[in-house]
C-alpha cells in the first residue's frame, strides 16, 4: 500500500504541478528523519520508474534509462543524500524532491554510455556522509534509429551498410522472414552512425523492415527491404520496356561490375544511361521508358491505395562511373504534362547549398525517391499517383538522366549552372516500395 501511495503522489506531482503543501509535509518528514538519525540509514533502491507526462503510462517501472529521461528512484534511506552519480557522472538534483523513499533525478545530456569507465558503467551511485551505495542499472544513449540502407535488394553474401544514429554495439540484425544474423556485424561504436552486416540466405521475397538490436536498444528500418512484389523492371524476369531516347534501351548489359569487393555487384542484366561514355551536353537527356499501361493497377494490390505519398515511392539500384557533378536522375511517373510534372529528382552532388562532386562508393547502391518529393503528389495518396498514370497522355513511366544544374526560384537565375558531362550511370531493379517505418516498442508491449 505504501508503494502505491508514493506512485500516485509522484505521478500527480509530475502531471499537475500542485505540490506546495505536499512539499511542506515532505520537508517536515525529512527533518524528523534527520533528528532521528535518518542520515545514517543505509540506502536501498528497490525499483526505478520512468516519469513521462506524455506517455499513456506516466509512471512506468523500467529496467533501463536513457539520456535526458527523468527517473524516480524508489527505495529507502534516501533522506540526506548528498551526491548521485550515473555512470560516474555527477547528477544535479533538487533536494525538495527527496523523501526517505523517493528521489527524482534526470539523466544529464553529458552522461557517458558506451565510453563510461568499466567500474561505473551501468550504475547509479548514491552518497551521504561516509555511506556509499551502488545500484546496477542499464544506462543507454538516445533510442537508435535507422535512416537508410546502402542496398535494399541485395543477394545473399553481399555486405550492406545500415545508416542511422545510436548504432553502437549492434548485436543482431533481423531480416524479413525472421532471419537473424548475430556474427560478423561491425558497428561504428564511436559515433553510432552505421553498422555493416553480410546478407544471409533465406530473406523473404515479400520484403519488410530490418530490425537491429544495439547497446542502445532496438530499431526498425523502413519497410522497403527486399520488396520484390513492387518490381517494375529488373531486365531479367520482370520487363515492361517500352522505348528509349538517346540510348539503345533494348540492349541490356550483363558483365559483372564491379569485379572486386564484398559490396553488392550487378545482378544479371542491367542498363546504362551512357554506355559509351559520350559527352552529354548541358540540358541534354537520356530517357528510358517502361510501359505503364499495366503495372499501376497491379501495384495497388501490394501498396494500399490510401497510403500517403510520403510513405511510398520508387527505388532503383545504381552504379556510377566517373565524377558526377552535373545532371540528375529524373523519375517521371506520368508523361505528357511537361518535363517538370509528375516526377521526382535525385541529385547527390549538391549538399548543404554546395557542389560536392559525387563518386561511386565502390559498389551498387539503392536510391529512394518518395512520391511526395513531386509537388504534384505532395500531401496526396498512392491512389493519386496511379490515377495520374492512368490519365497521362502517354502510357509510359521511367528514369531519365537529365543534365541540368540546380534551378533557382521561378523567374530567378539558376543556383548552379549545368556543365557537359561524361558520367556513366548504370541502373537496375526499378520498383515501387513502402516507406513506412514500424515503431519499435522497447517496453515489450507488441
Amino acid at each position: 500500500m505504501k508503494n502505491i501511495i508514493y506512485k500516485n503522489f509522484w505521478t500527480s506531482l509530475l502531471l499537475a504541478g500542485i505540490f506546495v503543501f505536499a512539499l511542506m509535509s515532505l520537508n517536515s518528514c525529512k527533518d524528523d528523519d534527520n533528528e532521528n538519525g535518518g542520515n545514517n540509514k543505509q540506502m536501498l533502491i528497490t525499483k526505478v520508474y520512468l516519469e513521462d507526462a506524455q506517455s499513456s503510462v506516466p509512471d512506468r517501472e523500467v529496467t533501463f534509462g536513457r539520456i535526458g529521461q527523468l527517473l524516480r528512484l524508489e527505495g529507502s534511506g534516501f533522506a540526506g543524500v548528498q551526491k548521485v552519480y550515473i555512470n560516474g557522472y555527477n547528477v544535479m538534483f533538487n533536494p525538495v524532491y527527496v523523501t526517505d523513499n523517493n528521489i527524482l533525478v534526470q539523466i544529464p545530456r553529458g552522461t557517458p554510455t558506451m565510453d563510461a569507465a568499466d567500474d561505473v558503467r551501468n550504475t547509479i551511485i548514491m552518497e551521504k556522509g561516509s555511506i556509499r551505495y551502488i545500484y546496477s542499472f542499464d544506462i543507454r544513449d538516445a533510442a537508435p534509429s535507422i535512416t537508410s540502407i546502402s542496398h535494399t535488394m541485395p543477394v545473399a553474401g553481399d555486405v550492406i551498410t545500415i545508416y542511422g544514429s545510436g548504432l553502437q554495439g549492434v548485436t543482431s540484425v533481423v531480416f524479413p522472414g525472421d532471419v537473424t544474423v548475430t556474427t560478423g556485424i561491425v558497428s561504428d561504436d564511436e559515433d553510432g552512425k552505421f553498422c555493416t552486416v553480410t546478407v544471409p540466405a533465406g530473406v523473404s521475397n515479400d520484403g519488410g523492415a530490418i530490425k537491429i538490436i544495439s547497446a542502445n536498444g532496438g530499431a526498425y528500418s523502413p519497410s522497403y527491404f527486399n520488396f520484390k512484389k513492387g518490381l517494375i523492371q529488373n531486365f531479367d524476369d520482370v520487363n515492361n520496356y517500352s522505348w528509349a531516347s538517346n540510348m539503345d534501351g533494348s540492349a541490356v548489359l550483363s558483365s559483372v561490375i564491379p569485379t572486386s569487393g564484398d559490396g553488392p555487384k550487378s545482378q544479371n542484366n542491367y542498363q546504362c544511361f551512357n554506355t559509351d561514355g559520350k559527352t552529354i551536353a548541358t540540358n541534354g537527356d537520356v530517357r528510358y521508358w517502361t510501359n505503364s499501361a499495366d503495372w499501376p493497377s497491379a501495384l495497388l494490390s501490394v501498396i494500399p491505395a490510401g497510403t500517403s505519398t510520403s510513405n511510398c515511392g520508387v527505388q532503383m539500384d545504381i552504379y556510377v562511373e566517373g565524377v558526377w557533378n552535373s545532371g540528375v536522375i529524373r523519375m517521371v511517373m506520368a508523361d505528357g504534362s511537361g518535363t517538370e510534372r509528375y516526377c521526382m529528382i535525385y541529385r547527390p552532388w549538391y549538399k548543404d547549398a554546395a557542389v560536392v562532386p559525387f563518386e561511386n562508393p565502390g559498389c551498387w547502391f539503392t536510391i529512394t525517391l518518395p512520391f511526395s518529393d513531386s509537388s504534384d503528389y505532395e500531401g496526396k495518396t498512392f491512389d493519386d499517383v496511379v490515377s495520374s498514370m492512368v490519365k497521362a497522355s502517354y502510357k509510359q513511366a521511367g528514369p531519365w538522366f537529365h543534365n541540368i544544374g540546380v534551378p533557382g526560384a521561378s523567374g530567378q537565375p539558376a543556383i548552379v549552372e549545368p556543365e557537359a558531362t561524361t558520367v556513366k550511370i548504370y541502373f537496375d531493379n526499378i520498383r515501387v516500395v513502402p516507406l513506412d517505418t514500424p515503431v519499435y516498442d522497447e517496453f515489450g508491449n507488441g
